[in-house]
């Protein structure tokens, strides 16, 4: 499905929570670190700005722009920051974008923030920009406008509007970076909460599954109750995702003719048995009984077409020769 699942809570509870201010403090320091205090509601998500005395970042200040295009590596070397455009070759930046910080992410971790374009360069990294190599013999107080800090010597480079870089690559613009790892599963946050001991939100009322001893199957025939004969479903197939033959002969004989959950596809916006192009649904079910809890914890649902999913969260106990199952008011809708 292209659409992302919502996670409804029906007595979901949403505290606000006030964060505690942070404290700043200096990264590149040559002294003991000074701090202060700054309040993070003002900071949002960007990483802290390093408040140093040091030039680690020299604005110029000219109105001129040059106009060549440079490039080369970040690195840094005592309290400032250089270009390295060859090996070996290194040029103080002197930046011409304004809003350009050192900032934090960690103690010992740091990186040069532009928070107009929202770029962040790490040390070591590739760059390319507009500017241009001064004479070795310019002056950089005249150009920054500000004392220079003894151990930053030129030659000096102007930079501005930098992109990252990589030479190996057509245009030189690098692979994005990998995505973020995912998050848990919709069926791992749906047993998570069903074993929620605390959980105080809507319950549903429960319903016997009887003749069956395997609560997966007791899941399973859950799910197809609720679906089977349903105003609008009542000409789709089903299968069911992970089963075995066994449970499907066990299942089939119960709820009529049921498929594996190879059998059917996508075919646009819905599902459909691949075999004959007829109207299908996916049905799934979870099971986890592991513990001393009295219950199991399950999850189940069905998916039929893209914006078409909805699965639930529910409790299973042993009754008699069945399952007495309780679903939770806590389920996922797409």
């Amino acid at each position: 499905m292209s659409s992302q699942p919502t996670l409804v809570n029906h007595t979901a509870r949403h505290p606000r929570q006030r964060r505690s201010a942070l404290v700043t403090c200096m990264l590149l320091a040559v002294a003991s670190p000074a701090c202060a205090p700054v309040d993070e509601s003002d900071t949002g998500e960007q990483p802290g700005a390093v408040e140093s005395p040091l030039p680690v970042i020299l604005k110029d200040r000219s109105t001129i722009r040059m106009e060549a295009l440079v490039s080369g590596r970040i690195t840094r070397a005592g309290s400032c920051l250089y270009l390295e455009h060859s090996p070996g070759h290194l040029a103080l930046i002197l930046w011409a974008d304004e809003d350009v910080q050192v900032a934090r992410l960690e103690e010992s971790d740091w990186l040069v923030n532009n928070y107009t374009s929202g770029l962040r360069i790490r040390e070591g990294e590739m760059v390319r920009g507009g500017g241009g190599f001064y004479p070795r013999n310019a002056d950089l107080e005249v150009l920054t406008g500000k004392e220079v800090s003894a151990d930053c010597t030129g030659p000096a480079v102007q930079l501005y509007e930098v992109t990252k870089y990589d030479p190996e690559k057509p245009g030189g613009i690098p692979d994005p970076p990998p995505p973020p790892p995912p998050g848990p599963s919709t069926d791992d946050m749906l047993l998570s909460q069903a074993f929620d001991e605390h959980w105080d939100g809507q319950r549903l009322p429960k319903r016997m599954i009887r003749g069956i001893v395997d609560p997966r199957e007791a899941m399973f025939a859950y799910v197809l109750q609720n679906y089977k004969g349903r105003e609008g479903d009542m000409h789709a197939h089903f299968c069911l995702r992970g089963a075995d033959e066994n449970l499907l002969a066990s299942l089939s004989r119960k709820f009529g003719r049921l498929f594996p959950g190879d059998a059917c596809s996508w075919n646009g916006p819905g599902v459909v048995v691949t075999a004959t192009g007829e109207k299908a649904m996916f049905i799934d079910a979870r099971i986890d009984c592991s513990g001393d809890r009295g219950f199991c914890a399950g999850s189940g649902g069905a998916t039929y077409g893209n914006l078409g999913a909805e699965h639930g969260s529910y409790r299973l106990r042993r009754k008699g020769d069945g399952w007495q199952i309780e679903k939770l008011g806590l389920s996922v809708v797409s």
